[in-house]
């Protein structure tokens, strides 16, 4: 062999190592490409199933470490029970050898989840392989269906790619005038990677280390053309192209080629006048840019945020208290009126928040409600108030069972209605004094003339005690007769200028002659106040009333003190006694018909004052301790 012979093929051998060098080096970029894609991806055998590559995204989508899985078949591990043979029931096809479509894998903790699989069989030394891409179709629906060509053809041309470059390098190394036949194959394998590149709808482009731009798809281009760019943007310096626009993509980029770090964000590209994700990843050469149209996205995202903005401010505006509970009782949600109650609540059990319990209350109807999924209503007392509680079961959009609770403060209709039932109670009184009246009283008026009568015969004088005792009895009964008609009647009494000072005064005697005969003394302390409109007979019964109820609870020789004054636009009169006060489970409840802590009281003297104080527009009030008991009337001052 000659020296130019030797020479040639030298430089035959040298051309054919830089060649390997370079499939070497485009191996490690696609084999680092599978290693680090966010796609689960794993090679399998066609026949058994039994993976021979996975990559850490797979592995650590299902629970496994990448290890873990080699050698084990997909449809024994990975395939959850029931779905091994959803392949054999795709329609149509791709194409002769490619598929996609959905199924169910199961975790290593035994949990299910649905996935979309991307499918592609080749044949590697007449043996049949599968790669496989999967993702994880419950996190991102919409991502899914955009991504789903493009990642899927990808990881085909990765495998594919890498199989050709491993048997390139070996055949070089076996046979080096193999050289211009594994250059063909590879512009070949370029080709179709620039087609399936040329084919997707997301933007890519690609710039190596010296910031030239080395490749741009079919849509980046159009993208830019429909902006204004014109001419080919491949072989142009990037900041040339870019400099101005999107300063977050292009600090981003920046990062990327400095650091090799990938990174992915959405931002607003005004190159192509979109909102786009973004996602950036290093190459050998320089970095891969892809950017996404999320512009879809962003309008189905703020109309979710205006419905649940809408939503919130329903709640808010709710008068009760809103909050949903989960199954183990924690608070998800709470409208301002709840979290105005019972404060931060978020995350905490509804046992401790509105209750103050460490364990669920023992008459908790949220068990019931999830087993039953039927609303429920009920009442319950928190904080010395009645609620009403509605509970209405629902399941969330991610599958959890959840309670939508409302609670109605029903405490002032509780106490209206007894206020009412009150109301009713002393009309039914009213009524029954009227007809007591009539029917009764003129038969015992008579009844007790005729007694005056035979008491005044002398023939009689041995019976004059029994006389007087039946006289006594029928004076009571009379008496109480006086009092029912006063709580009976209806209200139509002629109003006029009135004096409660002066109506006082004018009593003072008759009052005072009351205290002395009970070996007590009255104090009256009168001040001058401006005349007001009422009746003046109602005005003196209710003085002599309480008057008397007050000498009546005291023992001898103590004082009661009768005062009037003006305070602001009222006109007060207030009684005050000596007396041992009233039981505060009584107090409550005095002006109550017929209630009575007297052992010969009709129960009907308070009630007949508080009539009186209510056709007056005036409030009554009961003060009352172990040393005595302070009633206070108020009349409003007049306004002429």
């Amino acid at each position: 062999m000659s020296v130019n012979e030797i020479m040639e093929l030298k430089q035959r051998i040298e051309s054919l190592e830089a060649a390997l060098e370079e499939a070497r080096e485009d191996n490690r970029f696609w084999g680092k490409f599978f290693l680090e894609n966010s796609w689960g991806m794993v090679i399998a055998d066609t026949i058994d199933g039994k993976m021979l590559r996975v990559n850490p995204r797979y592995a650590q989508m299902h629970g496994y470490q990448p290890l873990e899985l080699i050698g084990k078949s997909i449809y024994d591990v990975i395939c959850a029970p029931g779905h091994q043979k959803d392949r054999l029931q795709v329609e149509p096809k791709l194409d002769q050898d490619r598929y996609e479509y959905n199924s169910v894998h199961v975790r290593k903790d035994g949990t299910c989840f649905p996935v979309h699989i991307y499918n592609r069989e080749i044949t590697v030394n007449k043996r049949r392989l599968r790669i496989v891409s999967i993702w994880d179709i419950t996190e991102n629906e919409l991502k899914r269906k955009e991504f789903v060509k493009y990642r899927e053809s990808l990881e085909a041309l990765v495998k594919f790619r890498t199989d050709e470059l491993e048997k390139t390098n070996e055949r070089l190394r076996i046979e080096i005038q193999h050289k211009e036949t594994a250059e063909n194959e590879l512009a070949k394998i370029n080709e179709e990677m620039f087609n399936i590149l040329d084919s997707i709808e997301d933007y890519f482009k690609a710039v190596n280390r010296e910031w030239v731009i080395t490749y741009a798809n079919k849509a980046m281009v159009k993208a830019l053309e429909a902006n204004g760019f014109s001419g080919n943007i491949v072989g142009r310096d990037y900041w040339e192209v870019y400099e101005g626009f999107s300063k977050a993509i292009n600090d981003a980029c920046e990062k990327v080629m400095n650091y090799r770090v990938p990174t992915r964000f959405e931002t607003f590209a005004q190159s192509i006048k979109q909102w786009v994700e973004v996602s950036i990843y290093p190459t050998g050469n320089g970095i891969s840019i892809f950017l996404r149209n999320i512009e879809e996205k962003r309008k189905i995202e703020k109309a979710i945020e205006e419905e649940n903005h809408r939503l919130y401010s329903l709640f808010n505006s709710f008068p009760g208290l809103i909050y949903v509970q989960e199954e183990n009782h924690k608070i998800r949600f709470a409208n301002e009126a709840f979290q105005a109650k019972f404060g931060a609540c978020l995350e905490q059990a509804c046992y401790e928040v509105i209750a103050g319990k460490s364990l669920p209350c023992t008459d908790c109807m949220s068990s019931h409600v999830l087993r039953s999924l039927t609303p429920v209503w009920k009442e319950m007392v928190f904080d010395n108030r009645i609620y009403e509680v509605y509970s209405q079961p629902f399941i969330d959009a991610n599958g959890s069972r959840l309670i939508f609770k409302v609670l109605l403060d029903i405490t002032d209709r509780r106490s209206a209605d007894q206020e009412m039932a009150r109301f009713e109670r002393l009309n039914i009184v009213g009524e029954m004094a009227a007809g007591i009246a009539h029917e009764v009283r003129n038969p015992l008026t008579t009844v007790r003339g005729f007694l005056q009568l035979l008491q005044s015969k002398k023939e009689t004088i041995d019976y004059h005690d029994y006389y007087q005792l039946m006289r006594d009895e029928l004076d009571r009964a009379l008496s109480i007769l006086t009092d029912f008609l006063g709580l009976a009647k209806d209200g139509s009494y002629q109003f006029e200028l009135i004096n409660i000072t002066k109506t006082v005064t004018a009593l003072a005697p008759l009052l005072t002659a009351d205290a002395i005969n009970q070996d007590k003394k009255i104090v009256f302390e009168l001040r001058e106040v401006p005349n007001s409109i009422g009746s003046e007979n109602e005005l003196r019964q209710l003085i002599l009333n309480l008057t008397r109820n007050g000498l009546e609870a005291m023992p001898k020789n103590t004082t009661l003190t009768i005062q009037t004054y003006q305070w602001d636009n009222d006109i007060v009169l207030r009684v005050c006694d000596q007396g041992g006060g009233v039981d505060p489970a009584v107090l409550d409840k005095l002006g109550t018909p017929f209630l009575t802590t007297k052992e010969q009281g009709t129960g009907l003297g308070i009630a007949t004052c508080k009539r009186i104080a209510e056709r007056h527009k005036a409030v009554l009030d009961f003060k009352s301790k172990e040393t005595g008991t302070v009633v206070t009337v108020k009349f409003p001052a007049p306004e002429f």
